[in-house]
């Protein structure tokens, strides 16, 4: 009598179909997620940092923050603190102070973005210290370890943030990136 016998190459067979179809699950997971749009509704108070990039409308870096500053976004209240802070440019031999008045205030966009109303300023004399009514739409993700927020391109003008056009030395769009526990 005969008894069957797998052969290791059929094992290993086996094993690449099961690691394909385990790899193509991982693949349509990390896709779905990639599209996802936020959190929509949060709720509770979160503080954490932000960073700050300011681009031109044509998508050039004209200046960074020169450290991690601090955030607080009450979504109960529909407010935001943005701590005040200092940009680092080429164009400027010292760091420039800004800050984004108060009060600002958080619209619930319904789908995962969130939009804030504020104030921006520089506190740049050679331009006599600018400041422009301005809004930035974000993304904010629970992650479940705490909230991570970007901005979004709202305007869809191909660059990150909102254009002010007309109040700076160049017509630019605030890139607020961060996170918040």
């Amino acid at each position: 009598m005969h008894t069957p016998f797998i052969q290791p190459k059929h094992i290993l067979i086996l094993e690449k179909d099961t690691m394909l179809k385990l790899s193509t699950m991982a693949l349509a997971f990390v896709s779905l997620s990639a599209f996802s749009a936020g959190t929509p509704h949060l709720s509770g108070s979160y503080s954490g940092n932000y960073q700050l990039e300011v681009r031109t409308t044509s998508n050039q870096l004209m200046a960074k923050s020169a450290q991690r500053y601090d955030w607080k976004w009450d979504f109960d209240a529909k407010t935001v603190t943005i701590n005040a802070g200092f940009i680092r440019s080429a164009f400027a031999s010292i760091p420039i102070g800004y800050n984004a008045h108060q009060p600002i205030t958080l619209a619930d966009n319904g789908d995962g973005t969130y939009t804030i109303d504020y104030v921006f300023q520089a506190y740049n004399p050679l331009y006599g210290f600018p400041k422009a009514n301005t809004s930035t739409t974000f993304e904010i993700t629970d992650t479940g370890f705490g909230l991570e927020i970007k901005t979004l391109d709202s305007d869809q003008d191909g660059v990150i943030g909102e254009a002010i056009y007309g109040l700076f030395p160049w017509d630019i769009e605030l890139n607020w990136t961060g996170t918040a526990q």
